[in-house]
């Protein structure tokens, strides 16, 4: 048996801890059927949510934290445990006794739903919740490893984000399990996808255990990253890419709220989609990742002495979505150009040489300001976007606000934007530079 999960069901999973749950339970359940308040469907549901979700990331959160305040977790590394087992154990171990209250509850929610709508209905049910339930804990277990790369030290904040990204990630599908109700109510809805109509229900159930796969490979990615194995390129890659496919699949839905979108065609409407998403993962891995100067610059060594290959392969996750987000950006900026909204180009160009800037600030902050850094380059990026531009508005240069925003039929906004992501990605370079040469 897989020893860090046996180590911590020991930990966890008492008997004295499962009895405490067992009877909680037991007197809710009676509670609930001997009045009037709340039925026990009900109350097993949000005994479920509380169990799986709300304490489950919690306890998925602290799984590898707790060993660091502990000081154990640096002895956990040094053992013969892989990633693979140590995700696992980490992952169903911490939450072995919320797992133990979440089961207990289920019977009481199925009930219903095999009453009404027979077996099946009930058991995809039954997987819709057990699949929401790993997939928070994921997400949180997820957060707390990438979390601890930065070493900020402020762990019951950094608890606290990783159980609000779980519960988050719960949110995210609380229509399919916020009642059997409202799961039943789903079951005859549809939604257009790629063209192709589809199943709400199934759909969303597909998409739910698809994220959780993702989220379950993250997770090892994760730990093999802390236990200090090497990651390479291609599993980020192929996850850009699936967010990039799934996200461009919802033109059609998005054309009823973007009806300008519909004069540059299907093709443009899917290629803006998939943009959006390495956009995004730019500033979100940007934050996270330590972005090492250490690191930067035997990158840069090596892409000076022409190894692409060895660069190519220890590329940081915000490195490739920023070389995703120009490719697709160029792409994009190109159809536009081509099509009756070739005033969209321009906003475009500039928008990837903002990003350029916006990227540039974190690797120079980090370099002046070390772990703290990435909190001020976030104030200095808010403060270009939003408190600039309403500057220069009060002070009646509403012209300066194409130095700070994306503006659209104005051929300068690429310029200045480039000439901006330039300078300061120069600036960044010069201080990783001068750092080792004062050494």
């Amino acid at each position: 048996m897989n020893p860090e999960l046996l180590r911590n069901l020991w930990l966890e999973a008492n008997p004295f801890r499962l009895s405490l749950i067992a009877g909680l339970l037991l007197l809710v359940f009676a509670a609930s059927s001997a009045s009037n308040i709340a039925t026990p469907a009900g109350a097993g549901l949000a005994l479920y949510w509380f169990f799986a979700v709300l304490w489950g990331t919690r306890s998925a959160a602290l799984s590898v934290v707790a060993e660091i305040r502990e000081r154990t977790w640096d002895s956990q590394k040094l053992s013969s445990i892989g990633p693979w087992a140590m995700m696992w154990g980490k992952l169903l171990g911490a939450t072995s006794a919320n797992w133990f209250g979440a089961l207990l509850c289920l019977p009481f929610i199925l009930y219903p739903p095999w009453r009404d709508s027979g077996s099946a209905a009930a058991i995809t049910y039954g997987i819709i919740l057990l699949a929401l339930g790993l997939f928070a804990q994921a997400v949180a277990l997820l957060s707390s490893l990438m979390l601890i790369r930065r070493q900020t030290g402020n762990w019951r904040l950094d608890t606290f984000l990783c159980q609000v990204a779980g519960i988050g990630a719960a949110f995210a599908y609380y229509s399919l399990w916020s009642s059997a109700g409202a799961f039943e109510r789903t079951i005859g809805q549809t939604i257009t996808w790629w063209g192709q109509v589809f199943n709400v229900t199934a759909f969303h159930f597909a998409s739910l255990l698809l994220f959780l796969a993702w989220a379950l490979t993250g997770c090892w990615r994760a730990m093999r990253a802390e236990l200090r194995f090497a990651n390479g390129p291609f599993v980020w890659l192929a996850w850009l890419a699936y967010l990039c496919l799934y996200d461009a699949g919802f033109e059609s839905e998005i054309a009823l709220r973007m009806p300008v979108l519909l004069q540059a065609g299907p093709v443009v409407m899917r290629l803006s989609l998939a943009a959006l998403v390495p956009l995004l993962t730019c500033y979100s891995m940007a934050f996270l990742e330590p972005k090492d100067p250490v690191r930067l610059r035997w990158l840069g060594e090596q892409l000076r002495a022409g190894h692409l290959r060895q660069a190519f392969l220890v590329l940081d996750a915000w490195i490739l979505s920023y070389g995703v987000t120009l490719v697709l950006g160029l792409a994009l900026a190109a159809c536009f150009a081509a099509s009756n909204l070739s005033r969209l180009a321009f906003p475009v160009l500039a928008m990837l040489g903002f990003v350029t800037r916006d990227l540039a600030i974190f690797v120079l902050m980090r370099t002046m300001a070390g772990g703290k850094g990435d909190f001020a380059a976030l104030a200095i990026i808010a403060a270009l976007y939003l408190l600039m531009p309403v500057l220069a508005n009060g002070l009646h240069l509403s012209v300066l606000g194409v130095l700070f925003l994306p503006a659209a039929q104005n051929p300068l906004g690429p310029l200045v934007s480039w000439a901006q992501g330039i300078g300061v990605a120069w600036w960044a370079a010069r201080r990783i530079g001068a750092s080792f040469t004062s050494r």
